[in-house]
This record gives C-alpha cells, sequence and structure tokens, in this order.
C-alpha cells in the first residue's frame, strides 16, 4: 500500500511540474475565438511553423508580465518562422481580451476560449479538481507536435525571457543527420 501510494503522488507531481519532460505528443485540435468579427484562429493554420502559445487570464499580473515579456521575443523570432498567440480563459475573457490588447499591444494574436476548452487541450480529465495556474505555455514544432509544456507553477517562469528564448532556438535547430523532414 504505501509503494502505491508514493508512485501515484510521485506520479501526480511528474505530472504537474515536469510536463516539460513528457514525450512529444501532437496537439490536439483547438480553436481560439477572436473578438470584433475576425476570424477563429485554429492552430492547425500555422502547421509549418513553430507556435509559442500562452494561456493567460487578462486580469493576471503574471500574465501580464508574461506578454510585456514576450513582445520583444515575438519582434525578434516572428521573422524566423515562429508564431507567437496568447489564448485568456478567465470569465469574461470574451469581453475583456479587446480591453487587455490595447492596454498592452501585443504584435501578435491574442484570442480567448472557453475554460473547458483550455483544460481539455491541456489533457486536465474533466474530474481533475487542480487548479490551472497561469501563465502556461505550450511549444509546438513545425510539424504541430507539442514540445514544451510548461505549467504556471513550474520553475520555467522563474526567468522567462531565458526559457522561452532557449525552448525557440531547441526547436529552430535544423534536422540532424537522419532525421526526416516533413
Amino acid at each position: 500500500m504505501r509503494t502505491t501510494l508514493i508512485f501515484v503522488l510521485a506520479a501526480g507531481t511528474a505530472f504537474v511540474a515536469g510536463a516539460a519532460d513528457q514525450p512529444p505528443r501532437m496537439s490536439p485540435a483547438f480553436t481560439i475565438h477572436q473578438t470584433g468579427g475576425a476570424p477563429e484562429i485554429p492552430l492547425s493554420q500555422y502547421r509549418g511553423k513553430i507556435v509559442a502559445l500562452a494561456f493567460i487570464q487578462t486580469t493576471c499580473p503574471h500574465c501580464q508580465d508574461l506578454t510585456r515579456t514576450l513582445k520583444p521575443i515575438a519582434q525578434e523570432y516572428t521573422p524566423r518562422g515562429v508564431q507567437f498567440l496568447e489564448c485568456a480563459f478567465n470569465e469574461g475573457a470574451a469581453t475583456l481580451v479587446p480591453q487587455f490588447v490595447q492596454q498592452f499591444q501585443p504584435p501578435f494574436p491574442v484570442g480567448w476560449a472557453d475554460n473547458v476548452a483550455v483544460r481539455v487541450y491541456l489533457q486536465y480529465a474533466f474530474y481533475d479538481t487542480r487548479v490551472l495556474y497561469v501563465p502556461h505555455m505550450v511549444f509546438l514544432d513545425r510539424r504541430g507536435m507539442i514540445r514544451g509544456d510548461f505549467a504556471g507553477e513550474s520553475s520555467f517562469f522563474t526567468d522567462p525571457n531565458t526559457n522561452i528564448r532557449a525552448e525557440l532556438e531547441k526547436l529552430l535547430k535544423p534536422a540532424g543527420p537522419g532525421t526526416r523532414k516533413k
């Protein structure tokens, strides 16, 4: 019994704290809604680009700081084939996103999705009662594989500027010998 309990606790901790260590997996279908009549953004439209996707809450100071951090990074990496996106999922996000965009003026799309859609995308089970800490970042490679998944409580956000750049540099490296490009 004790061994089982330790295993379950260790497995749960690894899932929460070390999601970046998870094996790559195909990004599920996900759509970000935009306000003001702008078209929805399906993640699949960015296949062929590296995607840096931040799940945020518009009223969260840490998320607002992340948006400020992402602005110069996006200006540097967008010409290199990286697409940055933010998806708000707090209550009222659909009405709060325009004010957020006006205040922070990110040079990339910011939209919204409902909490359930975000939790499903991030593989939180329906019955999962864990808090989804924000910001939460996901990095997709050019084939649409999730290569990095960093929860808000992870050490990734102790130095987001350095860590985001490191993730992007890893994804921008050319394929090694014997690796097929698609």
